[in-house]
Formats: structure tokens, C-alpha cells, sequence
């Protein structure tokens, strides 16, 4: 039955291989059929709670990753590779996420839902020229700053998302494109700790989770020792945890399933 599961852990190794478990034990068979490629997973919608993100192992000796490799997704997860547009991809969790190109105008627009061209009137009150004014925004820096001037806000959200593109799977500019596996970023500072909640659409269990967490706790203690404060849970959920076919025998073999 394809339905919402959830494990605990200690740390990231362990959190890994508990899922690794689950997925092949119940994972739900899902037939992917993208442009890019066409395989059978197994599938579920997964909640992981670490308790203590930073206690070691923070890489299990199952995963295909090494210390080295996770180090080097962090620095450019965080600081950006200084080769963005060489990318494989036409964008980078770094440029989505500390770069990301938000309207100035749109920001200040009222909730409008009729015509387009009484969004066009609503937008010459904001701007002279009628135009959208792009700015980019480092939302980790943003937030950072927020939670200086109040650690009480519960408000504090980054996001990757760009609607108007990546709901454009099958318009001309995304026809071999991806959108972002990485939804949202929701730190939560309680009791002078950062608690990090993080939202996936999409997420390779296998080959990519252990990287991603890697990283996505590095954002959360570089955010906490800029606030000053320790660090606490860290929570990941994706709507689409997964493990392709083609590593379904591997998997077995390491778990001995």
C-alpha cells in the first residue's frame, strides 16, 4: 500500500541504513516514465528524524560516497562550485537557494486573480516602466539575519521553487530540464537550538540521500553557529523516497534482504 511511513534514528548513518530497510521491505512498485529515463522504483513517502545530526557516523560504510566526496558536495551546496554555468544542470541548489532571482515588484503586489490586464495597471503603480525588477536574494543570509532580530519567528522559510518554470515540464525551455529535487529549508530555533526541517519532492535514497544530508545539516550548524546557538533535530521528508531498479540486487546484497 502506498502510504506515509517514517523512521527515527540517532545519526545519519543509521537513519540511511534504516530507511535503505524500509524501502526495499515496503517500498511501493512505481513505474517512472520521464523523458530522460524510463525505470521501475520502489516508492514511498518518507518522514527521517535524526536526534543527534552531527553524532558519528555521519556516513555509513554501506554508502557509495566517501568523506572526501560529501565535503566537496557541502562546500559547493554552500558556497557555490564558482562554475555555476558549467553545471550539468541549468541550475544549482546553491544558486537556488543563496542566489535565488525573486521580483521586487511581485513582492509588493496586491492578491490579484482577475484579468492580466489589470495586473499590468497593478504593476505600473509599483513600477514606472511596467516591468518586473529582479533582484537576488541570499534567503540563508536572510534568514540568518531574521532570526538574530527575533529567535522566536516560526516564519522562516527558503525555498527553490520557481513556479512559472518548473511547472513547465513540457514547455520548450524544459524539455531537457529539471526542477529541483529540494523543495524548502524550514529552521526552527526552540530552547537555543536549530532545529532544521527539510521538504523534498523527489529524493534518490540509495545514491544521493546520504550526500544530501550531509549537506543539508551543514547548512543547519553553519546556520546555528551564526546565531550562536547549538544544534537539534533534524527532520527530512520526501514526498517520493526512492530506489531505482537497477540498484534493487546491490541494495539486497548490503542489507542481506
Amino acid at each position: 500500500m502506498y502510504e506515509t511511513k517514517g523512521i527515527t534514528a540517532k545519526n545519519l548513518a543509521e537513519a540511511w541504513e534504516k530507511a535503505c530497510i524500509l524501502i526495499m521491505k515496503e517500498g511501493h512498485t512505481r513505474y517512472v516514465q520521464a523523458p530522460e529515463y524510463q525505470i521501475e522504483t520502489k516508492d514511498i513517502p518518507l518522514m527521517i528524524k535524526v536526534s543527534e545530526p552531527f553524532s558519528k557516523p555521519r556516513l555509513s560504510d554501506k554508502a557509495n560516497t566517501t568523506r572526501e566526496l560529501a565535503d566537496d558536495y557541502t562546500k559547493k551546496f554552500l558556497h557555490g562550485s564558482g562554475k555555476e554555468n558549467e553545471n550539468s544542470f541549468d541550475y544549482t541548489y546553491y544558486s537556488r537557494l543563496r542566489c535565488y532571482p525573486d521580483c521586487k515588484v511581485r513582492a509588493f503586489l496586491p492578491s490579484i486573480t482577475d484579468s492580466e490586464e489589470e495586473l499590468a495597471e497593478e504593476i505600473k503603480k509599483i513600477s514606472s516602466e511596467g516591468k518586473c525588477v529582479v533582484q537576488r536574494i541570499d534567503q540563508v543570509e536572510k534568514a540568518i539575519n531574521i532570526l538574530k532580530k527575533d529567535p522566536t519567528r516560526r516564519t522562516v522559510v527558503m525555498h527553490t521553487w520557481i513556479p512559472f518554470r518548473d511547472l513547465m515540464k513540457f514547455g520548450p525551455k524544459r524539455e531537457d530540464s529539471s526542477s529541483p529535487c529540494v523543495l524548502l529549508f524550514y529552521p526552527q530555533l526552540v530552547d537555543e537550538k536549530l532545529h532544521m526541517f527539510v521538504v523534498m519532492k523527489t529524493n534518490d535514497l540509495y545514491n544521493a540521500w546520504p550526500e544530501n544530508a550531509f549537506a543539508f545539516t551543514s547548512l543547519q550548524k553553519y546556520m546555528a553557529d551564526e546565531l550562536g546557538v547549538g544544534t537539534g533535530t533534524y527532520t527530512h521528508f520526501s514526498v517520493s523516497m526512492h530506489v531505482y531498479k537497477d540498484m534493487f540486487e546491490e541494495v539486497r546484497k548490503k542489507f542481506n534482504l
